[in-house]
């Protein structure tokens, strides 16, 4: 029998698939602007799994957008992303002539970070909230190429700085030029599309019922089901100590996995 977790209300088991693999036969199945959601607590592994996955799908001509909002040298994830998927770290996005000639270099796009700590977590808040509105526009408003728009925390992006309508436009209407990658650590406050519009969903290991009932509105798959599955996700220990997990990745057009980690 292979691998896997036992789906109990279609009987059917799931199978874990070592990540590597997984991430392989993501990269070559992706289509260029097709949304994609992680959910789940903070320090579960979604960033790593984004970038692992965003590594597999960028290039100059698929250009990525990283709205991270951590300080510079505070996330280990950033600096790995930065130098495998060749992104520059920058507080915002630069000039169009600035980003054609870092096209020319081979720069496969940015992403966005305070270099050094505001000093007011008001003056924080606008500096970021100006900068991910800029870079959303610029992304949704490129034509003729492809483009990704990752978000590293969904809740911060769209409720504390009052950009869900930003986001919410290339949700509805950015394919097939501009998809939206989300990282959400909880439901409450965040747009509805968010779930609802990705083709490609990641669930990771969650305690909190009220945000395993969110499984309800992605309109895929059972919900009870999901949340059956998702309980049984192995957990383990990151070298700093976070609790890690498997996740659970569906396929809206078809496909339900554990991606092993």
């Amino acid at each position: 029998m292979p691998k896997g977790l036992y789906a109990p209300e279609s009987g059917t088991l799931v199978e874990v698939v070592p990540r590597r693999d997984f991430v392989h036969e993501f990269g070559r199945d992706y289509v260029p602007g097709q949304h994609v959601t992680y959910l789940g607590p903070t320090g579960r592994g979604k960033s790593t799994l984004a970038f692992q996955c965003l590594a597999e799908v960028i290039d100059p001509d698929m250009p990525v957008i990283s709205l991270h909002g951590k300080i510079k040298g505070r996330d280990p994830v950033i600096e790995k992303a930065a130098k495998h998927c060749h992104l520059r770290v920058v507080p915002r996005l630069p000039s169009r002539s600035r980003m054609a000639l870092d096209r020319k270099r081979k720069w496969n796009g940015y992403i966005i970070v305070p270099l050094e700590k505001p000093t007011t977590p008001d003056k924080e808040e606008a500096l970021l909230q100006d900068a991910y509105r800029d870079a959303i526009s610029r992304n949704y408003q490129t034509t003729r190429r492809h483009t990704i728009t990752h978000i590293n925390e969904a809740h911060q992006t769209q409720a504390d700085l009052g950009l869900k309508k930003d986001v919410e436009a290339p949700l509805m209407r950015g394919g097939p030029d501009n998809a939206v990658w989300h990282e959400a650590q909880r439901g409450a406050y965040i747009s509805y599309h968010t779930y609802n519009a990705p083709e490609h969903l990641f669930i990771f290991w969650d305690p909190d019922k009220n945000n395993r009932k969110r499984y309800a509105d992605m309109g895929t798959g059972d919900p009870y089901e999901i949340e059956e599955i998702t309980k049984k996700l192995k957990t383990g220990r990151s070298r700093d100590g976070r609790t890690i997990s498997q996740a659970l990745y569906i396929r809206r057009s078809g496909g339900m996995y554990v991606v092993d980690i």
